[in-house]
């Protein structure tokens, strides 16, 4: 294994130390892990956290050699994934050498004391979380402390517990091998599935007008024959689709004209139409899934809002008696709201383009079953100083999706020693849960272009019917990973990572979702897509089986 000098000194003088620890760089090789030079003695390496603001990624890692210097350099981002082990005094990672990726591993010894190297790798994982934080954040470092409460909540996200036991979780892929591919023509905008039907409503903008395709699908994928089509040649725009309870209307909203139109199927025609009080951003189900009643929740820059479509659209907007929309947007937003999304009973969260997640009983004076209203200010409000560029609840509303454009954030809603209360109905305060971040792996990364390529634009649960979620999806470019609720689950409560799987469907994905039971539907601009979803079992053997060769040996 070849390694060569990294800095030149005139890029030296441009750092700052901020962590130094001395011991041993192994590599995982079979059932142990080797010395990465052999004849190297414990001791003989240090591992040094840099800060070099001239840099792009301003925060690395270098390992050096006392005889041969600097070897090995890795920077901090959030296409690192580090993994650590307080009994072993060790941090693990996948580092690119010689053009294959290798397991590292560096083992911590305390020289000054001659003591466990436990203490000095806990103070290595609290710098590299900060300087994580530092760096997706916008953060200075030195505040980037456990005295913000921000940090206090998300810090720890960037870190992972490396597992000492054998465990095995469940992993969902796409199975490509079996993807259906129907060609729709140019200028797809979204997609309704209509269950009772068997058939995929795709929305398309052609030249001046907006055309529906009804795509009819069995056990195997698409049929064969030819799309039904609705042609609404008064409608310029589109920008989303939902399709009714009884799946025979479809509501389209357009954001450029902030009108909602509903689309009676079996008539092909628009049956009513009009124009919401604010600008609209996105909209979505009232609770979480079309329902016999057709309530739709609205979001618009600074406020959330419910529409019944039985009643005059002059007056569908539900408030208070004597109020308006005005009396309820927040004031107080640094940026807007970008994305929102309903539990199973109208538990409403938001997201906005600061980072922050806001969990509400329901939208802003909407209408309860029990004829109260709903107040106006969010019960819980979590901070990540990373934009959100989408969201979504579980139906229970007890875990929430936040999608940022490089990772994914599962968040607990449950707080409590019982765990009986949620964000939504109680103020969580200090009782957050950390959230769990999910990413791709750095081979998964490194197929897809390097970190900088990363670009989520959506995500989120499935909708598959029975009894609950099974799965987590999200969309960058021609990709979509997908990771397993249940071991995203476990690895939030034990600390380890959750192993995402990724499929490259060559066309640059513009939305996906899972509703159609073991199946993944997915959009391109040209044609609409499924394949299966298949459950595997991931084992992973823990750190007890794996010995720490010396040099000796």
């Amino acid at each position: 294994m070849s390694f060569h000098k990294l800095f030149s000194s005139n890029n030296r003088s441009t750092r700052r130390e901020l962590f130094s620890g001395s011991g041993l760089l192994y590599v995982k090789s079979d059932d142990c892990f080797v010395p990465i030079i052999e004849g190297k003695r414990m001791g003989s390496f240090s591992l040094i956290l840099y800060e070099n603001r001239s840099e792009q990624l301003p925060y690395s890692f270098v390992l050096v050699d006392e005889e041969e210097g600097e070897v090995l350099k890795q920077s901090l981002g959030s296409g690192l994934s580090l993994a650590h082990c307080y009994r072993e005094c060790s941090v693990h990672w996948l580092s690119l050498v010689d053009g294959t990726f290798q397991n590292l591993a560096f083992k911590f010894v305390d020289l000054e004391s001659g003591g466990s190297g436990e203490i000095v790798t806990r103070k290595f994982v609290e710098m590299y979380n900060r300087c994580t934080y530092s760096m997706l954040t916008q953060t200075p470092l030195d505040v980037s402390t456990a005295q913000d409460p921000i940090y206090e909540y998300i810090g720890q996200t960037s870190t992972y517990v490396a597992p000492e036991d054998d465990y095995s979780e469940p992993t969902y892929h796409l199975d490509l091998d079996r993807e259906r591919v129907k060609a729709t023509g140019s200028g797809n905008v979204c997609y309704s599935e209509s269950m009772k039907h068997n058939r995929i409503v795709v929305v398309r903008e052609t030249q001046n007008e907006v055309q529906l395709q009804a795509h009819s699908y069995d056990a195997n994928g698409f049929e064969g024959r030819k799309p039904e089509t609705i042609d609404l040649k008064s409608v310029q725009t589109c920008d989303g689709a939902l399709i009714d309870d009884l799946e025979r209307k479809l509501l389209l909203f357009s954001v450029e004209d902030s009108h909602l139109r509903e689309v009676d199927l079996e008539r092909g025609e628009v049956v009513q139409q009009f124009r919401t009080p604010v600008n609209l951003q996105r909209v979505t189900y009232s609770e979480h899934v079309a329902r016999p009643e057709p309530i739709y929740t609205c979001l618009a820059k600074d406020v959330a809002f419910n529409v019944d479509l039985r009643i005059d659209p002059r007056k569908n907007v539900i408030v208070e008696d004597g109020m308006s929309l005005a009396d309820y947007k927040l004031g107080s937003l640094r940026k807007p709201f970008t994305c929102h999304a309903t539990s199973a009973n109208g538990y409403l969260v938001i997201g906005d383009g600061t980072g922050s997640v806001r969990l509400y009983t329901g939208p802003p004076g909407s209408r309860r079953k029990d004829g109260s209203h709903n107040p106006k200010t969010a019960k819980t409000l979590l901070e990540t100083k990373v934009p959100i560029v989408d969201i979504d609840v579980t139906a229970n509303g007890q875990y929430v999706v936040a999608v940022c454009e490089k990772f994914l954030l599962l968040m607990r809603t449950a707080c409590g020693n019982d765990g009986e209360k949620n964000g939504f109905t109680s103020r969580m305060g200090q009782d957050k849960p950390s959230p769990l971040r999910l990413q791709p792996t750095p081979a998964q990364l490194s197929a897809l272009g390097g970190i900088e390529a990363l670009k989520f634009t959506s995500g989120g649960f499935d909708r598959y019917e029975g009894n609950g979620e099974v799965c987590i999806t999200a969309c960058s470019g021609a990709y979509l990973f997908t990771w397993s609720l249940e071991a995203a689950k476990r690895a939030e409560e034990t600390g380890r990572t959750c192993l995402s799987q990724a499929a490259a469907v060559q066309q640059e994905v513009i939305n996906a979702g899972a509703k159609i039971a073991n199946r993944i539907v997915y959009q391109t601009d040209k044609d609409i897509r499924m394949a299966p979803l298949v459950r595997e079992e991931f084992r992973e053997t823990g750190l007890r089986h794996f010995g720490w060769r010396s040099t000796s040996e």
